[in-house]
């Protein structure tokens, strides 16, 4: 499944933080025009809506755990390169566990940032917001200044986790096609040729491990809404 692609390992590429910055920094304006594309063009919107039903049709997202199930156990670096297990984490206080495509994805930046708005109520319940991305390069450390305090951002290197949950789906070449015209090489960002891009999910994890809210959609300009998913821990 993943022939001829070459990986980096988080680890080695957590030192290049400040460069990742400048490079997302001078990437800023290419990703503010990708979204306003995204959001504005017929084109874009008729091509994601035909990659929405070719997931759909396919069963994206149907083996993902569901409510009332445990969700397995899992160890991935977070931003400083330390492995972080789910169980370890549930050990403080349930998880808020979210699968995100990554930084460069304007609806996952808004997603994220809507989070960090919720920083406060996670903590008055002693819960956790963990989100697992497939970016390397450094690009996790700026993710979690986006989240702020008591977050954790982990490196699901070459989509791992994802697609051990049924969270993960080969790219379609179109979309490839137009994300390198934009001058977004996901190569690049994720370390890796497989142009797998997650499905995008949301989890409430109870300390024991079960899900008590689950929210898995293949169309990814929709997302959880944090409110639903801290009620699931009242």
């Amino acid at each position: 499944m993943f022939g001829g692609h070459e990986t980096h390992s988080c680890q080695s590429l957590l030192g290049w933080r400040q460069q990742a910055h400048i490079r997302v920094m001078i990437h800023a304006a290419t990703l503010d025009v990708l979204a306003d594309c995204e959001q504005t063009s017929p084109k874009w919107a008729n091509l994601f809506q035909d990659v929405v039903d070719r997931l759909r049709h396919h069963g994206a997202g149907a083996k993902a755990p569901r409510v009332g199930e445990r969700f397995p156990d899992f160890a991935l670096p977070n931003e400083e390169g330390r492995y972080r297990t789910l169980y370890e984490m549930l050990g403080d206080g349930p998880v808020v566990l979210s699968f995100n495509r990554g930084g460069w994805c304007p609806y996952c930046r808004r997603e994220l940032a809507d989070w960090a708005l919720h920083s406060s109520k996670l903590a008055s319940l002693h819960a956790r917001f963990v989100a697992v991305v497939p970016e390397v390069d450094g690009r996790l450390a700026i993710l979690r200044d986006l989240l702020g305090g008591g977050a954790e951002v982990l490196c699901d290197v070459d989509h791992g986790v994802a697609l051990r949950s049924g969270l993960a789906f080969r790219s379609d070449p179109e979309l490839r096609r137009r994300y390198l015209e934009c001058g977004l090489d996901l190569r690049e960002i994720y370390g890796s040729d497989s142009w797998f891009l997650t499905v995008p999910a949301t989890f409430a994890i109870d300390r024991s491990g079960i899900v008590r809210f689950a929210f898995v959609e293949p169309d990814f300009r929709l997302r959880a809404d944090p409110g639903e998913v801290i009620a699931a821990f009242s």
